[in-house]
């Protein structure tokens, strides 16, 4: 063992022995990647890197004066760029550099801090001596994966936690957060602070960026929920145009420099905020970190930075940076043995730690993430903070939170359209799922049930049924262009069904964009969610390895996670806008795809036979049987059952249900004048609806011969459309800005 290695957490350690140790690490691994929605950086090792509370008031010190010399730097760069004048800064280097943006010269700053935050890659050479490996200024990261590191580890290793008194993340974050705030207040201001992200490809790093915007306690936007006007940067609230109530203070900038204003700083993919330079330079929005900070990572003022700190600073530098030239050797910490072996071995190991501004300078968060840096597979590690012995009970407490005194609640923070789109379509996209899956599962239920049979209606049935598959999930031609007789046409159009991520409306693209846009409501919805997604793709995921095994498990355990994620969503989200729009989506995605299961399945006559399985078939779909059953004492009629399905107010899959509290959702959206894009397609909707009787509806048109279409084909078609209108008049309304930017600036520039 380490010489840092605390006794408490050696003895937990022989406790566990090496079995437990890998089964922690095992499942550590899984509840990382459910959570990122991606693979973990490298195998997960519960062995900590361990660091003395004497060693980190060294570290630390050295990087809050690192982040001091680099906040000084960038003051003169951007200010009266003395530095130029003297023999220490490498001044052609730094001139030449793209990232040193002229339009960002003269931005005042609040407070006595340019700089918010940055990322330092730190390792501890074998003379024991800590240095710099890599400084990350413009889009700093780190604390969502040390964050997530320390709470995986925790739940899958909790012993190791309990054995040893630690530093906590958490009062480290309730201190900036607060002083955040004050800074945002600063001179009358409101305190509002948003954190713009870029486009990250990289799941980790996303994650990493969302979490820490939820730490801030700050909403994520994107450059389209944001506009300027004289001056200021205000937020484009869902349906009402930019109020200066819902002005922005900060803009925490997790995007890099030069892809955040179009006009001032050139083409952008990011469509950036155009005026967001000059909102900056007027003083009304202050840019965290400031634009232009990559420029503080030219390799070039790396060797420059020892002089460079005597002479701004008047100290000598701590921690120098590590040589590029020579490989360094860093010191080992106990591992998991990569091969696999039971007894841990010593690996080399870098750390990644960040710094944020506080109240009174810069603090260093107490933890990180390690990750060893040898030939083998790499592994990363919870970094500890050891409480100083001395101290413990003072050091280790949380901080007391600012005094807040309010006689009321504080105003929910503001939606933004971005946001309040991916809402409305993670509850359209969570009911297509739900939808699919369940036509898929009945629709395999039924060919087992008549399978069997050879006569005409058993045929009948199952073509009715598989062509509604097609027609509900609009995934056209589908299976009205192939031989239905064809047994393996017909497997090979179910497969594309289930696995074909490239097709619209297949059960793989629809979990796609549904999975897609819950990456973008981390802050707003629960934590639990994660795990839940992590299972349903890795199900469906599974579908394609299972040519000889049955389907109904896969379908069955994928409608589970939706009435699952249901749940947490109901039981965890603020009832206000975002809860409207989720519902709002929900109940016209259900209400889509119960008029286009009835038009499909019902929008013929049948003979009797075929029309009862039909029938009965809808009923499972549509989870009404038991209902039915109490209601009627009977066997499932298309009369009977349509009369359900289209008047039951009490039944969560009827048409009143989903009409009645799709109603109530709009009502309470907040558009003070009724919107008549919104209340007219509803209105007429309504109408056609009330109208309905269900004999009416089933009634041929035309010659009643077999096969002949009923009122209820026209019917249905009718309402679809005018539901479809409804949908695309509130994303009008709702999500999409007034102007918009091109991907490289204006279009007519």
């Amino acid at each position: 063992m380490s010489s840092s290695t605390p006794r408490s957490l050696e003895v937990e350690l022989d406790a566990l022995g090496p079995t437990a140790l890998r089964k922690a690490s095992s499942d550590a691994g899984a509840m990382f990647a459910a959570d990122v929605s991606g693979a973990a950086p490298g195998m997960i090792d519960p062995l900590p890197m361990v660091v003395t509370a004497s060693d980190w008031e060294h570290l630390a010190g050295g990087l809050v004066q690192r982040a001091r010399l680099m906040d000084a730097l960038y003051a003169d760069l951007y200010g009266p760029r003395t530095v130029f004048g003297s023999d220490v800064a490498p001044t052609a280097q730094l001139l030449n550099d793209p990232a040193y943006l002229r339009t960002a010269v003269g931005i005042p700053a609040r407070g006595s801090h340019s700089l918010f935050a940055l990322t330092c890659t730190v390792g501890r050479a074998a003379d024991g001596e800590w240095k710099v490996i890599r400084d990350e200024i413009d889009v700093p990261h780190g604390a969502g994966a040390a964050l997530e590191m320390r709470r995986v580890l925790s739940r899958c290793a909790p012993g190791l936690y309990r054995s040893t008194e630690l530093r906590r993340l958490h009062p480290f974050f309730d201190r900036i957060r607060a002083a955040l705030d004050h800074r945002g207040r600063t001179d009358g201001g409101a305190g509002r602070a948003v954190v713009l992200m870029g486009q990250e490809e990289n799941p980790l790093r996303a994650f990493d960026h969302h979490w820490f915007a939820n730490l801030l306690g700050a909403p994520v936007v994107s450059a389209t929920d944001l506009r300027t006007g004289a001056g200021s940067l205000t937020l484009r609230v869902p349906g009402v145009q930019a109020d200066p109530a819902e002005a922005v203070d900060t803009l925490i900038r997790l995007a890099p420099s030069g892809q955040v204003d179009p006009l001032d700083l050139g083409p952008t993919p990011l469509r950036g905020v155009t005026g967001l330079v000059e909102a900056a330079r007027n003083g009304d929005v202050e840019v965290l970190n400031p634009l232009g900070a990559g420029l503080l990572e030219n390799p070039a003022l790396r060797s420059a930075l020892p002089d460079l700190c005597r002479q701004m600073l008047h100290e000598d530098l701590v921690l120098r940076s590590a040589s590029e030239e020579n490989g360094t050797a860093w010191s080992p910490v106990l591992s998991l043995d990569p091969s696999g072996a039971v007894e841990p071995v010593e690996r080399p190991v870098t750390l990644q730690l960040m710094v944020l501004a506080g109240h009174d300078g810069y603090e260093v968060l107490p933890g990180g993430v390690a990750t060893t840096v040898d030939d083998a597979p790499p592994a990363v590690k919870d970094v500890w903070v050891l409480v100083p012995e001395s101290d413990s009970a003072g050091a280790a407490a949380p901080a007391s939170p600012t005094t807040v005194s309010r006689s009321v609640l504080p105003a929910y923070p503001a939606m933004t359209r971005s946001i309040g789109s991916d809402l409305f379509w993670f509850g359209r996209y969570l009911e297509r799922v739900d939808l699919t899956a369940r036509l898929l599962r009945t629709m395999l239920d039924t060919t087992n049930d008549l399978g069997s049979e050879r006569g005409s209606s058993a045929r009948t049935a199952l073509s009715v049924l598989l062509r509604a598959i097609t027609d509900v999930t609009t995934t056209f031609p589908g299976f009205h262009r192939i031989d239905l007789q064809d047994a393996e046409e017909v497997h090979t159009e179910i497969a594309s069904l289930l696995t074909a991520v490239d097709r619209p409306g297949s059960l793989a693209q629809s979990f796609s964009a549904l999975a897609h846009t819950t990456r973008t409501l981390r802050d707003l919805v629960s934590d639990d969610i994660w795990p839940v997604i992590a299972r349903m793709r890795a199900r469906i995921r599974s579908l394609s390895r299972m040519e000889s095994q049955p389907l109904e498990p896969a379908l069955t355990d994928i409608i589970d996670g939706c009435l699952t994620l249901s749940g947490a969503v109901t039981d965890s989200m603020p009832r206000n806008i975002g809860w409207d729009l989720t519902e709002t989506g929900r109940r016209i995605e259900r209400t889509l795809g119960l008029l286009a299961l009835l038009r499909a399945s019902l929008g013929h006559r049948r003979p009797g036979a075929s029309e009862a399985r039909i029938t009965q078939a809808v009923a499972v779909i549509t989870e009404s049987g038991a209902s039915y059953r109490r209601y009627y004492h009977a066997a499932v009629q298309p009369e009977l059952l349509l009369e359900l399905l289209l008047a039951d107010a009490t039944l969560p899959r009827s048409l009143a249900f989903q009409l009645e509290r799709l109603g109530a959702g709009l009502d309470r959206l907040p558009e003070p004048p009724p919107s008549p894009e919104l209340r007219a397609p509803l209105s007429a909707l309504r109408t056609r609806v009330g109208g309905w009787t269900p004999r009416d509806l089933l009634r041929p048109v035309g010659d009643p011969a077999d096969d002949a279409p009923t009122v209820l084909l026209d019917e249905a078609s009718s309402a679809i459309s005018s539901l479809r209108e409804l949908a695309g008049a509130l994303e009008d309304v709702y999500f999409r800005p007034t102007e918009s930017t091109a991907p490289w600036g204006f279009d007519d520039v």
